[in-house]
This record gives structure tokens, C-alpha cells and sequence, in this order.
């Protein structure tokens, strides 16, 4: 009898552990290389470096980040998140970044599995966005098409309509990266062409209970069997 009554206390502690299983939530924002993480889990960002073109490998630079105020020009930052730029003045009333791309990265360590939640970004004049080397899906993906480039991108990304989208089903690694390639026009009369970034996240992570809970209901089903085989 003690037997079979063991199994099931394990089997039922292994049941009940699933449902206080802890998950693993991530607070991801921009700031600049001087900037307090704001709560935030990821590195503060990194200008990795400029091309003309598309670049078709990420450079790997580690140049730091500024600080940079929308003023009335851009949406107000994200929430837990600031605009960083590659320049202290690359950002409005400063001076036009060259046109091309430049590329902004960040690292943040998580529990290994699957992630839902909310990602925003906004960009001037607009952005790609790549997780560990690849496009991810549902995040921002493309670039918003510059269109007349008035003010930035008319499509988003861009530095005013605020590009939200729900993500599920978001592989993570113990250890992540994402990239930003930012597309900057330069093609406005001095001062009113501006570059920066801004990103904020929350990814939450339910651990999958689902093998320690057939375990465990399982074992309590084999305790009741063996058990009644033995009355009978």
C-alpha cells in the first residue's frame, strides 16, 4: 500500500508543480550608451556601424549611442524606452545624417523557449528589424516605404504612428540579439532631415507544463490501476 501511495504523492506533486511553474517576462527597451536600462533587461544600444547600401552581413562595430530629443518633431519615446541616435545631432533641429543605413544592436539573456507579447517601434525616416539574424514573424519586419519623405517614412516603422504588433510564438535563446537597420533618406533641406530610433517590448515566456503534467496524472493513474489489480 505504501507503495502505490508514493507514486501517487509524486505523481500528484509533479501534477501541482506545473501549475506554479514561473514565467520568464522581459522588459526590452532603447537607450543610449549613458542612459540608465530604465528596468529594462536588454544592453543599452550599440551604433555597429554605416553603409550606402543594404548591408547584407550586420557589422559588428561597438560605437556608443545618444541620447536624442523628439521635441514636437517625432512621437514621444515608448514607454521604459528614450530615441537614440549614432550622433548627438543627428536628431531633430541638429544636423542631416549622410543617407544610407545604419545599424543599431542589443543583447538580453533569456529563458530558452516560447514568447508572446507586445513589440513597438518607431524610426526615422524607418527601420528593419532582425532577431538573431533573421526576420522575425510577427515582428516589425520590412521597412515602411519612404514615399515623398515629407517628415520620414509614409509607410511604418516611421517617426510618427507608433508600429505596435502582438507576438506569439517567439523562439528565444539563452542569449539574444537584435538588430535595427535604420534608412535615412538625408534628402531635406538642412536641419529637417533627422535619424534616430526607438523600440520597447514585453515578451512573457509560460513554461510548457504539459510532459510534467501527463507525468504526473499518469503516475497517479498507474497507482490507482496497480492498486485495484492488487484488491482484485
Amino acid at each position: 500500500m505504501k507503495f502505490y501511495s508514493k507514486i501517487a504523492a509524486l505523481g500528484a506533486v509533479l501534477a501541482i508543480a506545473t501549475a506554479f511553474a514561473a514565467a520568464d517576462t522581459l522588459q526590452l527597451g532603447s537607450y543610449a550608451t549613458t542612459q540608465s536600462n530604465m528596468g529594462n533587461v536588454n544592453s543599452a544600444m550599440n551604433f555597429a556601424g554605416f553603409s550606402l547600401s543594404v548591408p547584407t552581413t550586420l557589422p559588428t562595430g561597438t560605437n556608443s549611442t545618444f541620447f536624442l530629443d523628439p521635441t514636437t518633431v517625432w512621437h514621444a519615446a515608448l514607454p521604459g524606452s528614450t530615441w537614440i541616435g549614432s550622433t548627438a545631432t543627428s536628431g531633430p533641429g541638429g544636423v542631416n545624417p549622410a543617407s544610407g543605413y545604419y545599424v543599431y544592436t542589443t543583447t538580453f539573456s533569456a529563458t530558452p523557449g516560447v514568447y508572446f507579447g507586445t513589440f513597438s517601434v518607431l524610426a526615422d525616416d524607418t527601420t528593419y528589424v532582425l532577431l538573431n539574424g533573421v526576420t522575425p514573424n510577427p515582428l516589425p519586419g520590412s521597412e515602411g516605404a519612404l514615399g515623398g519623405n515629407l517628415h520620414c517614412a509614409d509607410g511604418i516603422p516611421n517617426c510618427l504612428t507608433v508600429d505596435t504588433v502582438s507576438v506569439s510564438g517567439v523562439n528565444l535563446m539563452a542569449t539574444n540579439t537584435l538588430a535595427f537597420i535604420v534608412q535615412q533618406a538625408g534628402d531635406q533641406a538642412p536641419g529637417l532631415d533627422p535619424s534616430g530610433l526607438d523600440f520597447s517590448a514585453n515578451l512573457t515566456n509560460v513554461p510548457e507544463p504539459s510532459s510534467l503534467m501527463l507525468l504526473g496524472t499518469g503516475l497517479i493513474g498507474s497507482a490507482g490501476a496497480l492498486l485495484r489489480r492488487r484488491r482484485a
